[in-house]
């Protein structure tokens, strides 16, 4: 029997992700993470009623540890721009110190002047020493420049008084902050050490049934090859309708419209259900624990809680609701040259020729009675060529 191999987390791709992120990019970045360790941790919950490990629950403990790895990258940049933040009051501080003393300074000399000419008569007689009236009048002049320039280094030195303060009390919300940040880092690396140690017990447990689980994941490839092939053929019969209808072949100006918007929305589409993880990418996936067991994503894997709706992403026309062996049912929504595709679902609620809005519900993501988790499979597609979804949906 072929040994199975633990998956390696390849992580390092989060911290140059994350660098040069603003302090609001990393919040929400940490929010999201958070959000899914936490569905990992409530489907993993449900899955650990079965007697034995299987891939999904390992797919499902792999999402979380990537979260949780994610988290612990982010959590090691805010740190970072919290220093950066330390460093920059720090020299605030330094600078308003110095123009403190500086003010302080010639404060002091303003007042040695006052102090020799406090009298009215001193003054009196300093202005009467000028050698003419015009010496005299700048005197004056003089006098009055220096009683007024002392009031307002008075009030200079007050402000920056206040002003130090201030940036004082920052500093230390800063250092607060920071440590508070470092405490919750070392919570979450200690709970991704024991989630990467149940991983490896849940890898272990997995070597006995290595046959099963490859039959598993041929099941999953002819899954995959038919729905591709399915796709092709659907795509092939409207092209050769339209050219039927159409002598240029050419999308209508409804259709166009359709697909632009739907392009011009790339990165920011609403996700097929409300809340779920990806515990399968797009492109060539191994799974975890299993060595040689590379197959083809043409799209991604989404796991999510019993009863999960599952939506469209975007406006369009229904254009096939068709079904699969051990796949349930898939529908395809047309946005102009752009289809959206949806795998595994139950309950269908729409049929071919049906006009569907964003979020729109299409039918209900199939649950597997015997762990209780909610799972879909989920395509993009510009004509014939096959794009990823993650780039498409909303971070």
């Amino acid at each position: 029997m072929r040994r199975l191999l633990v998956l390696v987390l390849f992580i390092p791709f989060t911290c140059s992700l994350i660098s040069g992120q603003s302090k609001e990019e990393l919040q929400q970045q940490k929010q999201k993470a958070i959000e899914d360790i936490q569905l990992a941790r409530e489907l993993i919950e449900k899955t650990a009623q079965q007697r034995s490990s299987s891939l999904q629950q390992i797919s499902i403990l792999q999402k979380g540890i990537n979260s949780r790895a994610r988290l612990i990258a982010t959590l090691e940049s805010e740190v970072g721009l919290i220093d950066g933040d330390m460093e920059e009051t720090e020299r605030q501080i330094d600078e308003l110190e110095r123009e403190n003393e500086n003010n302080k300074t010639e404060y002091a000399r303003l007042i040695y002047f006052a102090f020799r000419n406090h009298t009215n008569y001193e003054k009196m007689m300093f202005i009467l020493a000028g050698s003419n009236i015009s010496q005299s009048y700048q005197r004056y002049k003089y006098l009055k420049y220096i009683s007024d320039y002392r009031v307002k280094k008075a009030a200079e030195i007050e402000s920056l008084i206040s002003e130090l303060d201030i940036k004082n009390e920052e500093l230390n919300k800063l250092r607060n902050e920071k440590l508070a940040l470092l405490e919750e880092k070392g919570v979450e690396q200690e709970k991704l050490v024991r989630e990467r140690s149940q991983q490896a017990s849940m890898v272990q447990n997995l070597q006995e049934r290595e046959s099963e689980l490859r039959k598993q994941i041929e099941e999953k490839e002819r899954i995959t090859r038919e729905l591709e092939a399915r796709i092709r053929e659907i795509i092939e019969e409207e092209a050769r309708k339209a050219s039927e209808e159409n002598a240029f072949g050419a999308l209508t100006p409804e259709q166009e419209l359709v697909g632009n918007d739907f392009k011009n929305n790339k990165g920011n589409l609403p996700w097929p259900v409300d809340r779920g993880i990806i515990t399968t990418g797009f492109g060539n996936q191994e799974y975890p624990g299993l060595r040689g067991s590379n197959i083809r994503n043409n799209g991604i894997d989404i796991n999510s809680a019993p009863g999960t709706k599952v939506r469209a992403v975007f406006q369009g026309e229904v254009t096939k609701v068709f079904a699969i062996l051990g796949a349930n049912y898939t529908v395809l929504v047309r946005h102009g040259e752009f289809l959206s595709v949806y795998q595994n679902l139950v309950n269908v609620r729409v049929k071919s020729g049906d006009n569907v809005l964003t979020k729109e519900i299409l039918g209900d993501a199939f649950t597997d009675e015997e762990n209780g988790v909610s799972s879909i499979h989920f395509e993009v597609w510009q004509e014939r060529d096959i794009l990823n979804p993650e780039e498409w949906l909303s971070k």
